[in-house]
């Protein structure tokens, strides 16, 4: 079955099916390798590391803010050029998305290891949690590219029609973070800095793979420098369709900072323990997101060639899932 049949002619909810399946078992797959960093950082015994990578969770969703602005984005902006036929545009939105989430990662990444005092003081950062959150703040910044590009590209692959190589590429990330987890944490007593490493790690093996999808499967992105550009409405399509989301997530990571820093007042136990709830939370959050990022590309294409019949189907089934 080619792109153009899955988008188009398929019944909508073999469609669905087809698209959002293996995204919401991204989503949640995502949720677990988060979980695995708490589980295997508790395992240690020490509240104390719980509650830094706690606090270090707004990082994280910092990270899915810009995640979500160039992946939700780039694979809405990409899957109506592919409604349109427009090969170049495509081309030029998957060079914009790779390039975009290297140097906002890079940027962050600088942000991250020059102000870390202050920004983990505000997370609400301790005398006794200090430490180790800076020891996990610092293998989870330089990661800051890989991360939010690897993640961003899944959104961009999925666009493309090809949901079950995105997932794979979670996958990948998400296994090896849980595989190394022991190993770093307990194994070479890293610790929650260990945890960091693990993930890291994770997300570069998942870049690799996204990388080699990008050079020899995909039949419509490119990834070459030659197509990257801010112009003909790219960085405009881009940033503003996957704002909305990103605004969510980063209020997500300010409600989160401000929670932290009025626990904290009480112990470092109560911000470990929110910080369990608060993964176990996602699971609700993030199956709901998995269903929305599936169906994007069929809205996208459909809205892109013009089905408005298509469209309206897709989105009235989407409802009822």
């Amino acid at each position: 079955m080619n792109e153009n049949e899955l988008m188009s002619s398929l019944p909508v909810p073999k469609a669905v099916a087809k698209m959002a399946i293996p995204s919401v078992i991204s989503s949640l797959v995502t949720v677990v390798y988060n979980m695995a960093d708490t589980f295997f950082v508790g395992q240690t015994g020490d509240p104390l590391q719980v509650a830094a990578v706690s606090l270090t969770n707004p990082i994280f969703i910092l990270f899915m803010a810009f995640v979500n602005m160039f992946g939700m984005g780039g694979s809405a902006a990409a899957s109506m050029a592919m409604g349109e036929k427009n090969e170049k545009r495509m081309k030029q939105v998957s060079a914009f998305v790779t390039y975009a989430s290297l140097v906002v990662g890079v940027a962050l990444a600088v942000i991250l290891m020059v102000f870390m005092t202050p920004v983990l003081n505000m997370f609400g950062a301790n005398e006794q949690t200090f430490l180790y959150a800076k020891g996990y703040t610092f293998h989870i910044a330089y990661g800051a590219p890989f991360i939010i590009w690897s993640a961003a590209a899944s959104f961009v692959v999925r666009a493309e029609g090809a949901s079950k190589e995105a997932m794979i590429g979670s996958m990948i990330g998400t296994v090896a973070n849980i595989v190394l987890d022991p190993v770093l944490i307990s194994g070479m007593g890293m610790g929650a800095a260990g945890a960091a490493v693990a993930t890291t790690i994770g997300n570069i093996l998942a870049g690799i793979y996204y990388l080699w999808y990008f050079l020899k499967k995909s039949k419509c992105f490119s990834i070459s420098i030659k197509y990257f550009t801010c112009k003909d409405g790219i960085l405009s399509g881009v940033c503003v369709t996957g704002l909305p989301t990103a605004v969510f997530s980063m209020l997500m990571s300010v409600s989160t900072i401000v929670l932290n820093q009025i626990l904290v007042a009480y112990g470092n136990a109560p911000v470990a323990a929110i910080g369990i709830v608060f993964k176990a939370n996602m699971f609700i959050t993030f199956l709901q997101m998995g269903l929305a990022n599936g169906v994007q590309p069929l809205l996208g294409y459909n809205y892109g060639s013009g089905d408005h019949k298509r469209f309206v189907s897709v989105e009235r089934y989407t409802k009822k899932c």
